[in-house]
């Protein structure tokens, strides 16, 4: 995430750029979508910020959402678990257009509307279904716009959390990334747009995760998209 910022804050220090149209892939925790969609969100959380609660202190009351480990203990219910929980804070977010040195709470960075809806009219669009010649996806891939995702320095490789994610953020996708590329660009004010191949099931599926099979496809898929986007800018 750092990493992430700090090179988007050097683009735009350095070069003379209109926007960011960022890509890459992403694990998918929407279960009506599937490896090799594509996705452009309109928002994004940044998930990788939170406090590790002391089980006997009480809880933060602004928390964005808790995480409480003793509800996964098997069998469930019983025993203490001295792990507590988790309190997942906003983000605090500075801007040039705000009041000089002064951060507001951000849990939701949102991308460019303008762009969005030039996004949405490559809904429909052609992407690709098989790896090669031996190797497909059961059906057609599919780029939808206007959904939400989430950022972390962490990968999603577990189905308890990605049912958590889903459950108190709403997300359908999560990668490690985007958000601190969207938040840094809106900070300097500048518009911005994420374009995501979606690669694996972050823990959704059954046996290993199908980023090593189908990374690729989703790599390509997020490009062709990226492609046909920028020719839509006036």
């Amino acid at each position: 995430m750092v990493n992430a910022a700090a090179a988007t804050q050097q683009m735009l220090d350095l070069f003379d750029i209109k926007g960011i149209v960022h890509f890459g892939i992403a694990g998918n925790v929407n279960d009506s979508l599937s490896i090799g969609d594509v996705t452009i969100p309109k928002q994004f959380a940044h998930t990788g910020i939170w406090s590790w609660l002391n089980p006997s202190a009480p809880s933060i009351p602004d928390a964005v959402a808790h995480l409480d480990v003793a509800r996964y203990n098997v069998p469930k219910g019983e025993g203490a678990n001295l792990l507590g929980s988790f309190a997942y804070h906003s983000e605090q977010f500075f801007s040039e257009l705000g009041k000089p040195n002064t951060a507001r709470p951000l849990v939701w960075a949102q991308t460019s509307q303008q762009w969005l809806d030039l996004a949405a009219n490559l809904e429909g669009m052609e992407l690709q279904q098989c790896v090669n010649s031996s190797l497909c996806l059961p059906k057609k891939p599919k780029l939808v716009v206007g959904l939400r995702g989430s950022s972390a320095n962490i990968f999603v490789d577990n189905a308890a959390y990605r049912d958590f994610l889903i459950r108190n953020f709403g997300v359908s996708s999560v990668d490690m990334e985007s958000a601190a590329v969207v938040m840094t660009s809106l900070s300097n004010g500048f518009p911005v747009v994420v374009i995501r191949g979606l690669s694996d099931m972050a823990g959704g599926q059954s046996g290993e995760n199908a980023i090593q099979i189908f990374g690729s496809l989703a790599a390509q898929n997020a490009v062709k998209v990226v492609v046909q986007f920028i020719k839509t800018l006036p």
